[in-house]
């Protein structure tokens, strides 16, 4: 990840690597949602405590849950009560955040009339990309299922079909564009922006397993897999284990809407005497904004997400930009393909003029925890409370092995020693993060 991507300058391979092998952007999403060996596609992912990363709505359950139907509550007041109303989850997980929704909605329509309407109004709809996760969420929320909708699609990609859903609608994103898989944008040697493409190398002999190419480039010449060659040596161990990965540098008119991309959001990569660091450049942010502005008739979005602005973008090193396996861990996106979770630091200023572009403005930029205040919903010795029994419940019946993610759980969780234990720790530690009392890069942004 630290060296400097091999230039290409032959316009004949030039062609013939954009041809056959992916681009840093092709390959991470390759490696998260292949679907042969994709992170995501195949089901590995770990959700929670001791799991691969912990959510601020799971690590806050069930409290996320009353934050954001509460905010959505007062949202369908305000837009007239519509006789349809929607909280689009872009992205579920593994469908807590859904679960904790409708039973506190049903807790809440047992009690009070107006929000016996609103739970007559409401339905949940998931817009999820990977059928392993679609599965993972049903299996969670369980017998609710009937206030819920899935929809297949990649929002970044396509609108969604069918859409508008309803009138209207909360849409909620939490850790969505962070997943987004990004192009890497780097400095050429002649001083204009170059996009890398990534060139599997293969060491030792395939035995006739997969066929290797001859990639010639600066540093002298590698046996080379090709895109489809790669799928073949990634699902056999023995190959997995010899294979390097080259990053070379393509000059960035390959990819006439990247070209166009950057000469929206970063025109000063184009002038050769700006040297800057690697940039991790998401065209499909865009698209992303603006087919979700198109779900509802009346909508607020909420994203949450790891991210600074450009300014933090264009001065901070790389390895705090783009991240692999579990949180702090160092991994390279290079370490194990497909096994490990790979994200990126939002770029929030490439989301607001997306925003803008879309016909959207931003009611609001700053620290998560202004979703805590828009609701009504406090964080309170109550509420953490109520979060560490969730939690400790959750360990117990992990324990026994039960829950949709009882193979490995049980063998991932400990009880601490010490008043409260270790639980109690972590819960007060989320707390205090997510209300910007502790250092975080997390990010709320409102668009409407």
């Amino acid at each position: 990840m630290g060296n400097q991507p091999a230039p290409i300058t032959d316009p004949a391979e030039v062609r013939r690597i954009a041809r056959l092998f992916p681009a840093f952007r092709d390959f991470v999403d390759d490696a998260l949602f292949h679907p042969e060996w994709g992170y995501y596609s195949t089901g590995k992912v770990r959700f929670g405590e001791g799991g691969h990363y912990d959510t601020f709505p799971l690590a806050l359950s069930p409290i996320f849950g009353r934050m954001l139907v509460e905010y959505a509550y007062r949202f369908w007041r305000r837009v007239g009560q519509p006789t349809e109303f929607e909280i689009c989850e872009l992205g579920a997980g593994n469908g807590q955040l859904c679960l904790d929704v409708l039973i506190w909605l049903t807790e809440r329509a047992r009690h009070e009339r107006s929000w016996n309407w609103f739970n007559r109004a409401f339905r949940y709809r998931i817009i999820e990309r990977s059928p392993a996760l679609i599965a993972r969420q049903r299996e969670q929320i369980g017998t609710l299922c009937d206030k819920a909708r899935w929809t297949r699609a990649d929002l970044a990609e396509r609108p969604a079909s069918g859409a508008p859903f309803a009138s209207a609608g909360i849409i909620f994103a939490n850790e969505v564009l962070d997943c987004l898989s990004h192009h890497k944008i780097v400095r050429r040697h002649d001083g204009t922006p170059g996009v890398v493409f990534v060139v599997p190398v293969l060491r030792g002999h395939a035995n006739g397993a997969v066929k290797p190419l001859r990639v010639v480039h600066a540093g002298g010449v590698d046996a080379a897999l090709p895109r489809r060659e790669l799928v073949k040596a990634l699902a056999d161990d023995a190959l997995r284990h010899q294979l390097n990965f080259r990053e070379v540098a393509l000059p960035v008119t390959v990819n006439a809407p990247l070209h166009e991309f950057l000469e929206r959001h970063y025109p000063e990569f184009f002038r050769a005497q700006r040297q800057y660091k690697p940039y991790f450049a998401c065209p499909a942010i865009e698209g992303l904004v603006r087919n979700a502005a198109r779900l509802y008739g009346r909508s607020e979005s909420l994203w949450i997400d790891y991210g600074e602005t450009r300014q933090f973008h264009l001065r901070a090193a790389e390895t705090r930009r783009v991240f692999a396996g579990p949180p702090r861990s160092g991994a390279s996106v290079y370490r194990a393909p497909g096994l490990d979770d790979i994200t990126f630091l939002v770029d929030f200023s490439v989301v607001s003029k997306a925003a803008h572009q879309a016909g959207l403005h931003v009611h609001y930029y700053g620290g998560q925890g202004e979703l805590a205040r828009r609701s009504g919903v406090g964080l309170d010795r109550r509420a953490r409370d109520l979060i560490l029994r969730y939690r400790t419940l959750g360990w117990m019946l992990a324990v026994v092995g039960v829950g949709p993610e009882r193979e490995w759980r049980h063998t991932s969780l400990t009880w601490g020693k010490g008043k409260g234990g270790r639980m109690r720790d972590d819960v007060n530690k989320a707390v205090a993060e997510f209300l910007g009392k502790r250092s975080s890069n997390f990010k709320l942004m409102i668009l409407g």
